[in-house]
C-alpha cells in the first residue's frame, strides 16, 4: 500500500545527497582535467578530442543533475506525481529556482536524443562548412562555419550540433550545489543543516 503523498523520508536523504554528489563530483574531475590542460605552459591542438570530450561528459552530468530537479514530464508514468514532489523538495533544499542554467531543456534534451540530434544535424548541414571539432578562440570563426563539437576557450563557449552553452555559470552553479552537498555529507548525509 503507497502512501498517498509522496515525501523524501530523513533516513532517504542521504541517498539523494550521495547520488547528487556523484555527479558533481565527476563534473569537478572534468574541470580539474580541464584545467591542467590549459594552465600548461604549450596548448597542444592535440588535445581537441578530450577538452570536447570532458565538456561534453560535462553537459551530460550536468543534464543528470537537472532531472533531480525538474524530471521528465510524462503523464504516462503513474508515478510522475511523486517526481514532480521530489523535485521541488530538492529545489527547495538546494534553493535552485526556474531561472537557474540548470533547467535548461535543450542541454537536457542534447543527451537523452543525441542519436536523433545527430540525424537532424547531419540532415540539416548538407552544404557550407561543418567543422567536426574546433578548440580555439571565437575571433577565428566566421558565421559561415557550422559545428559539430567546439570550445571557444576566450569566450568559455561550448559548442555542439551549433547549440552553445555557456561554461562559467553552468560550473558555478554546480559549484554552489556541491559546497551544500558536502556540508550535508559532513551533517550525517542530512538536508537540514546545523
Amino acid at each position: 500500500m503507497r502512501n498517498s503523498e509522496f515525501e523524501i523520508h530523513p533516513f532517504n536523504e542521504a541517498f539523494y545527497i550521495q547520488a547528487l554528489l556523484t555527479k558533481t563530483r565527476s563534473i569537478f574531475n572534468d574541470v580539474e582535467l580541464l584545467n591542467k590542460i590549459f594552465e600548461s605552459e604549450y596548448y597542444d591542438c592535440q588535445n581537441d578530442d578530450v577538452i570536447l570530450d570532458l565538456l561534453q561528459n560535462i553537459i551530460l552530468s550536468v543534464g543528470g543533475i537537472s532531472r533531480f530537479f525538474w524530471p521528465p514530464n510524462n503523464p504516462k508514468n503513474k508515478n510522475m506525481v511523486d517526481y514532480k514532489i521530489r523535485g521541488e523538495k530538492l529545489r527547495e533544499v538546494y534553493h535552485v529556482n526556474d531561472s537557474s542554467v540548470l533547467k535548461n531543456r535543450d542541454m537536457r534534451n542534447l543527451m537523452e536524443h543525441f542519436d536523433e540530434r545527430l540525424d537532424d544535424f547531419l540532415k540539416e548541414f548538407t552544404i557550407g562548412i561543418v567543422m567536426p571539432k574546433y578548440v580555439g578562440p571565437i575571433t577565428y570563426v566566421d558565421n559561415n562555419r557550422t559545428f559539430f563539437r567546439a570550445y571557444f576557450y576566450d569566450k568559455h563557449i561550448f559548442k555542439m550540433f551549433n547549440v552553445e552553452y555557456q561554461i562559467e555559470p553552468i560550473i558555478e552553479e554546480i559549484n554552489r550545489i556541491h559546497e551544500i552537498l558536502l556540508r550535508q555529507q559532513e551533517n550525517g548525509d542530512r538536508f537540514k543543516l546545523k
